[in-house]
């Protein structure tokens, strides 16, 4: 495991997310800008999520046949760009054009950083890969923070400040990331890229991706209505509402960098299955909890669970895949952190026609099923990497 390349991959992570964390801060600055209905604003979420969920995917396939390093530069850079150059847009159309590109730049990303993470792991692959996928939460998290200082402070040309990290950390990672170039220019890294170490088992991959689409489902779903459920069901304030949606991130976080830990120790596939099975016995009961301070206290385990198992279903995908890494990488990673959000229209749709508790209580049921696809993954081919 080489740390200092670990950390420089995850400061990219970060920069990248950025983008996408700060989209929701940017929606009433727009709407006042260019005078928008609500859906009109939903729109702009809406692109960058569909622009991300079908392109990773491609980027995916770019990376294993080409095998373009400059991919993973070129991606923090446009999706920093993109996103800066929103508030500058004169129109309402030339502005999703913008958040497209930053969606395009988001998607490049994510299969050449997660490939050469895989790359430096060494034998602590979960470990590796859930720190990489935890830039990505970092990213989330403090991307709202950066936004709102930026448009509070110069309004919506403040966009235009998300550049500055975007430039920077491409810099860093185009200049100072050891092997970055070095790999795939060599001929051993060119022999790894083209034959990988196994034979690719498409029918478990294919499962694998239809989990790691519910456990989306499962992220979005709480990221978007905890607030509105902290506020419209249990009464409490916007403030105790934003509390909570903190303490699900940060709990996040924490749990994603023990989940990899874990599963090195005990084996990819059982601490999948351990976390959704927990999940799915208290999220259930986090929905039916009518105190604020239970309610908040079982926020913890779901938040660490959940998130748990990012780093070893995307191991698990690469070993599934072994001779594609950037279209393992790019599904289990970025569908991970993308397709959950073309689901919420759904859940609102419950929450509009029956309450926004039953939604809740629908989506917490989804992680009975992420359990069930779990028990039927089969052992990956790759024999290294399962313990």
């Amino acid at each position: 495991m080489k740390y200092r390349s670990t950390a420089l991959l995850t400061l990219a992570h970060t920069a990248t997310d950025v983008n996408q964390g700060a989209i929701p801060v940017l929606l009433p600055f727009f709407i006042a800008q260019h005078n928008l209905t609500y859906a009109a604003a939903a729109a702009i979420v809406f692109t960058t999520t569909l622009v991300s969920t079908f392109t990773q995917p491609i980027f995916g396939v770019v990376a294993d046949r080409l095998s373009r390093p400059w991919l993973m530069p070129f991606g923090v850079l446009l999706a920093g760009l993109g996103l800066s150059c929103v508030g500058l847009a004169p129109t309402y159309e030339t502005g999703l054009i913008a958040v497209a590109l930053s969606g395009i730049g988001v998607a490049a990303f994510h299969p050449e950083g997660a490939r050469l993470a895989n790359r430096f792991a060494g034998d602590k692959k979960a470990t590796v890969m859930s720190i990489f996928a935890t830039g990505g939460q970092l990213g989330f998290a403090i991307g709202p923070f950066i936004a709102t200082f930026a448009l509070l402070r110069w309004g919506i040309k403040g966009t235009a400040f998300m550049a500055i990290p975007a430039i920077g950390v491409t810099l860093l990672i185009a200049f100072i990331l050891p092997g970055l170039w070095k790999y795939h220019n060599t001929s051993e890294g060119v022999k790894t890229t083209q034959k990988g170490q196994g034979i690719d088992f498409w029918g478990a991959f294919i499962l694998l991706s239809i989990l790691v689409l519910f456990r989306s489902v499962i992220f979005y779903g709480i990221n978007t209505f905890l607030p509105l459920f902290w506020i419209h069901v249990l009464n409490q304030s916007k403030a105790a509402g934003a509390s909570a949606l903190t303490v699900f991130f940060a709990s996040g976080v924490v749990g994603n960098l023990l989940g990899g830990r874990i599963a090195d120790h005990v084996g990819l596939r059982a601490a999948v299955l351990v976390e959704f099975a927990v999940l799915s016995v208290i999220f259930p009961i986090f929905a039916y909890t009518a105190s604020p301070s239970w309610a908040m206290l079982i926020l913890v385990p779901i938040g660490l669970m959940n998130s748990a198992s990012v780093g070893p279903l995307l191991v698990l995908g690469q070993s599934y895949l072994p001779n594609r890494l950037g279209l393992a990488s790019g599904v289990t990673l970025g569908l991970a952190f993308s397709f959950g959000g073309t689901m919420t229209p759904f859940f609102g749709w419950i929450a509009d026609h029956h309450g926004l508790r039953t939604a809740i209580i629908a989506l917490s049921l989804l992680p009975i099923i992420c359990t069930g696809l779990t028990a039927f993954l089969p052992k990956p081919k790759t024999a290294h990497i399962e313990h």
